[in-house]
Formats: structure tokens, sequence, C-alpha cells
């Protein structure tokens, strides 16, 4: 059918996995959808890519952990299997110049400390903490600086642990009401630092970008229509109009689930969203992290007893971890450069770039990091439908200022994603919980209507 001419219950923009969580909803719920993606395949920022010798290797999100009942609910329906992370061998901090297998004293209780802190943010309503504005004003560089506990090496170690590792910006970028109110929905610092009973316990057989595609193979046939980019939505006599690339369709609600941070850029909308939405959208920034995975003949780290995680107080690399799959021809190890040191990055070519990021673990895994054969990395920054990853955020002021104006509906118009989410934002889990809640909104509106 002519996508001029036709007409539709529901238009989602976006399949990711909160696109194609509200359309399987909707579907369910009977209501007509389709699905519009502009890139030429379904998952969002999940995305595997399949090396030559078969190995494949996950350069999105790629990992699920307890409580993420909803992605792991999603795998077993679909008959995609879950595997823990490898556990092969001691973690290695690195603080200052001291490499040790325990996260130091000092660090722990900085890390309870703000763990303790983000036990008292309601995620559904962070702007109404007692202290919102001055927990928002103060970054957690600052508010790092005011702790007794730890030396400048612990408070460095945790400082990249939390805005880098969370939140892929640097501590002195980093809000504490945005990244208490992050740290809460997640259940805590354990569960979003730890592997085994934490987010990182688990990873998914073909990645999770397997789950998206069947997913999408479940819903009507040609509901998902890939290489269809969505430039403008308009309201025209209580219909809403979606302009695309391969022409027009009609709906009754449309649902974008694209990265919010990309919402401004990407969709005309007319009439504009009202005020506030275009405020808070437009505050909210992408994450600036850059992920490379390192391929070698073989996982040489574990010969040393070391499981291939590390976390890092300073250098080029926040973090690594052990990215070796079950089909994996020889050992992957997974780097991760964020805030200050991944816009550095940038200004280097991609060879140079690779070159910094291997010799920066060298004093931690020796020199056989060097003699990786392949480098895989994808910089999200740089990927046009996407804006950065791992997800969007508020800056200082931001979330206390315009954070309530983010998730509301605008009329028939609804948004969903990961950055919406009350519990597990910033991740797939609560990805799906947000695509969900808008399918449901959607679903009493149309039942509104008909009463």
């Amino acid at each position: 059918m002519n996508a001029r001419n036709e007409k539709v219950d529901t238009v989602v923009i976006g399949a990711g996995f909160a696109g194609l969580a509200a359309a399987r909803a909707l579907a369910d719920d009977g209501i007509g959808v389709v699905v519009l993606e502009a890139r030429d395949r379904v998952g969002g920022r999940a995305h595997t890519v399949h090396l030559d010798d078969g190995t494949s290797v996950d350069v999105g999100g790629q990992w699920i952990g307890p409580t993420q009942d909803a992605m792991y609910a999603l795998a077993a329906e679909h008959g995609v299997e879950t595997y823990p992370l490898p556990a092969h061998g001691a973690p290695v901090y690195r603080v200052g110049d001291a490499l040790l297998h325990e996260l130091p004293a000092g660090a722990i209780r900085l890390l309870d400390e703000f763990d303790a802190l983000a036990a008292t943010v309601d995620t559904h309503a962070p702007w109404d903490h007692p202290q919102a504005t001055a927990l928002d004003a103060l970054t957690l560089q600052a508010w790092l600086d005011t702790r007794d506990t730890g030396t400048p090496d612990e408070k460095a170690l945790v400082g990249r642990l939390l805005a880098g590792g969370l939140k892929t910006v640097s501590a002195g970028e980093a809000s504490v009401l945005d990244l208490a109110f992050y740290v809460a929905s997640g259940h805590g610092v354990g569960t979003l630092l730890d592997a085994e009973g934490g987010a990182q316990q688990d990873r998914i057989v073909g990645g999770p970008h397997a789950v998206a595609e069947a997913i999408a193979r479940s819903l009507p046939a040609g509901s998902v229509r890939l290489n269809e980019p969505v430039h403008a939505v308009e309201l025209v006599d209580d219909v809403v109009v979606v302009h695309t690339s391969a022409g027009t369709l009609r709906a009754d609600h449309v649902i974008v689930a694209i990265p919010a941070a990309t919402v401004p850029s990407a969709i005309r909308f007319t009439p504009d969203l009202p005020l506030s939405k275009r405020l808070a959208l437009g505050r909210l920034h992408g994450g600036i992290g850059i992920k490379t995975n390192l391929v070698y003949d073989r996982p040489f780290w574990r010969d040393a007893g070391l499981s291939g995680q590390s976390n890092h107080s300073a250098g080029v690399v926040t973090e690594t971890a052990d990215g070796t799959t079950p089909d994996a021809v020889g050992g992957v190890l997974t780097a991760f450069v964020y805030g200050d040191e991944a816009i550095a990055l940038r200004r280097l070519s991609p060879d140079a770039a690779v070159d910094a990021i291997v010799e920066s673990l060298a004093d931690v895994f020796g020199p056989q990091v060097r003699e990786h054969r392949d480098a895989v990395t994808l910089d999200w920054a740089d990927e046009r439908w996407t804006g950065g990853c791992f997800s969007a955020g508020f800056g200082a002021g931001g979330l206390s200022r315009v954070g309530e104006d983010l998730r509301p509906a605008a009329g028939r118009i609804h948004f969903a994603g990961t950055e919406y989410a009350h519990t597990w934002n910033g991740y797939f889990e609560g990805a799906v919980g947000s695509g969900r809640e808008a399918a449901a909104a959607v679903a009493a509106d149309r039942r509104a209507a008909a009463a």
C-alpha cells in the first residue's frame, strides 16, 4: 500500500527497545501499529557486529542483570539464551600508581555515602527533593571535593566510576541530583557497578540485538519499516500526520521513541510542542562515551588470573571488561573512554585513538595487550540517529528546573525511551518499561474517546 494513502491507529517512530515494546503492547491490545525506523536495522542502541571469523562483538549496550525482569522475560519468550559475564579471575583497580584487586576503603566509603544520598531521591519526582535545587547545582566533582573521606586518587576513581561509568561524562559535568536519580532508578550503586548480582551479570547470546530482532519478527507482517526516517509530525483536524522520506501516514496517535536528545533536531512538529516540553528536551545532552572492542587470539588476561575488569582513577581508559562471547574465536577485551578523555580521543585518527587506548592498558594487562588482531569501535555520538551513548541526561541545573516537563505527552503525541524511565533509566529495561507505559497511555486515550 502506498504510504501516502495510509491510515493507521498508531505510528511508532523508532525501532529501538522502547519503540518495539510499545508496538508489541499495542498489537497485543488489538490496536493497529506501524513502526518507522530511520536505520536499516532494528535495535537502536543495541547493535551486534559479526567479524569475518564469526566472532560477534556488541558495539552498543550488552549487559542485563537482576531486577531487569522485562528483558529476561523477552529473551525467554523469544527463545534467546543468556549467559553470565566470564568470571575467570580478579579485577584490577588502578588508583594512582597502585594496582589493586579490591576497591580501596576510601572509595567504598564514598560510594556508600553517595548511595545513601541517592536513596533519598524519589525517581518519579526527583525535583521534589527538599534539596533539589542545591543538589542540582552541585557537580559530582564539587561534592567529592567537600568529602573528608578518601584520598585524591580514591576520589578520582569514584568520580570516574559514577560520572563516567554511569553517565559517560566527567565528574565536573555530572549534576549530583541527576546522578542520584540515576543511581536510585537502578537500585543503588552496588547493583549498577557489580557483575555478579548487578547490572553487568549476564549477556545475551547473539547480543541484545537478537532480542530486538525477535520482537520485530513477532509483530504483524509489514508493520516495521526500515530506512524510513520521519522528518515532520503535524496535527491536522485531530489527525496526526507523519511525514517520512517515503510519504505520509495518518494516525490517531503517535509515539516518538527515538533517543530523547535527538528529538528537537530530528523532527519538526506543527504546531510546536509545548514550550515546557521543548525546553526540557533541549536541556538534555547525549552521552559522550567511546567503546572499543580489542580482539585477540585468546583471552590472555585469564592466564594471569585476571577477569578483564579494570577501573582507572586517571588515564585514557576509564574501565574495561571481558567482552569474549561463546562464539568468539579468541578473546575480546572491551575498553570504555568517557568524558574529557573521550573528547580528546576524538581529535586523533582512528588508528592513533586505538593506540592510545592500548598503551593506557599496558601496565594493567602487560605487553600482550598490544597484540590485538582487530579493534572495533563505534562512536555513537557520531551516529546521526542516536547522538550519543549510553543515554542522554541533564547537566547541572536541568533536572530540578525542567525535568518534570520531559515525560508528559503532548496531546496525541506520546514519548518513549530509556531517558523517560523511572526505573532502570539509561538501560534497555528502562526503554522497555517506558515503551509499554506509552502504549498503555495510547490505549487509555482510545478507550476514553470511544466512551
